[in-house]
């Protein structure tokens, strides 16, 4: 089971109507839909709003404090419980007061700050191997030196433990997604090209539910320029939105 975001777009809806017709559109990609068993259009089995501060939709500053955004004040709190965010933060709203650009700058700049720690770190740090160099030496002596031993060598280097640790302090520049991959073998990665693929991701979720309830995901191929591509072209009064989803 995993967590995921989906995007989510909303024929125009007031703030308090939104829940409503958030419920509406997941409602078909509901594993537990059929109550004689598993729903094998499913994709979900809970879900709820959301956003967090420096990380959510990013409002056109000619339409700060718009009551059509989706935010702590104009969603009742009886029906989501959102948090306040950051100035010209939101949890969505209106295509037309959403700076889409904005974000996609955002994912840009957050990325070479990545980068520029991890240099740092790198000149402070020994030099550490990628997780996939243990697990080969596993695979060639199986019998003598276990998976387990392969990665918690990886883990006992100084530099990925540094990275652990900052991780799970919340860091502002390693999330808790560095607990689980490999930050060696990502940091690996042509700069470019990684910042690239930030930027394609700023905006839309690793599924989107479309005006007419279609489910995209990343398991397609193309589904990253496709959903940018779609968002950009939403109409200005379509309603778009993050969930936070479990499967």
């Amino acid at each position: 089971m995993t967590k995921f975001f989906a995007t989510v777009c909303l024929p125009p809806t007031t703030p308090r109507k939104v829940p409503q017709a958030i419920a509406a559109a997941m409602a078909p990609y509901d594993f537990n839909l059929d109550p004689e068993g598993w729903n094998p259009g499913g994709h979900w089995d809970w879900w709820t709003i959301h956003s967090t501060a420096n990380n959510a939709y990013l409002v056109l500053p000619t339409h700060d404090g718009d009551p059509r955004l989706l935010t702590a004040s104009t969603v009742p709190r009886g029906k989501a419980e959102l948090d306040a965010l950051g100035p010209l933060e939101c949890y969505g709203g209106p295509r037309g007061l959403l700076d889409f650009d904005a974000m996609r700058t955002r994912a840009a700049s957050k990325h070479d700050a990545l980068f520029g720690v991890w240099s740092e770190l790198t000149a402070v740090h020994p030099p550490a191997h990628p997780l996939t160099d243990f697990v080969a030496r596993h695979k060639a002596e199986p019998g003598r030196y276990s998976l387990a031993d392969a990665k918690r060598e990886h883990l006992a280097q100084p530099l990925v433990q540094d990275v652990a640790q900052r991780a799970a302090e919340g860091d502002p520049y390693f999330d808790t997604s560095f607990l689980l991959n490999d930050p060696v073998a990502y940091f690996a990665q042509e700069h470019q090209a990684a910042k690239s693929w930030s930027v394609r991701c700023a905006v839309p979720g690793a599924a989107l539910i479309t005006l007419d309830g279609s489910w995209m995901n990343a398991d397609h191929d193309d589904y990253w320029d496709q959903a940018n591509r779609y968002l950009n072209d939403l109409d200005a009064e379509a309603v778009v939105l993050d969930l936070l989803c479990h499967c």
